[in-house]
């Protein structure tokens, strides 16, 4: 995997941590792992599409996740809740959505899609691409586990990999 597609989840990690917490987070490594792995105890996973496919995946042990929804709904409640995982998986979000932008800016435009959130511990998951870079974070509020896996989608460069565009005479429902 190219490290054109995982430097731009770092800045936007730190930015938003920074940002919506008030808090530090610094990479404290980074390194390439199998395409097979257990979640934390809270995970929120996006699927990312167009000239990138593939997935990232934000992995919050508990006592991370604990804080975070501390902080930031000012109370505490059940780990599980709506609540805690919308929040949770809209940091995700937040920080996928500003990596995109990153990416869009070096020519590769993508989507996202909605958090999927994944709460039992030690889920076992196997990704579609052979490696993934997992990069863990660092703060007072404790890590940050951020699974990178994309690649390029085949034909993209030829137009192959785009949508065909219809007139919008033929889009429009004959009377």
């Amino acid at each position: 995997m190219k490290q054109e597609y995982i430097n731009p989840f770092l800045s936007p990690a730190k930015l938003v941590w920074q940002r919506e917490l008030g808090q530090p987070l610094n990479v404290e490594s980074a390194e390439g792992t199998s395409h097979r792995f257990t979640t934390e105890d809270i995970t929120a996973a996006i699927g990312v599409s167009g000239r990138l496919q593939g997935s990232v995946l934000y992995g919050f042990p508990a006592g991370t996740a604990r804080a975070i929804i501390d902080k930031l709904l000012g109370r505490r409640v059940d780990l599980e809740s709506e609540m805690a995982l919308s929040a949770l998986g809209e940091i995700a979000n937040v920080i996928t959505g500003n990596a995109v932008t990153e990416l869009a800016v070096n020519g590769y435009l993508c989507d996202i899609s909605p958090p999927i959130m994944i709460v039992p511990v030690g889920s076992l998951i196997t990704t579609v691409v052979g490696q993934q870079i997992l990069v863990t974070f660092g703060s007072p509020m404790g890590a940050l586990k951020v699974r990178v896996s994309l690649f390029e989608t085949p034909g993209w460069e030829s137009g192959a990999g785009l949508p065909r565009q219809q007139p919008v005479q033929e889009a429009l429902p004959r009377a």
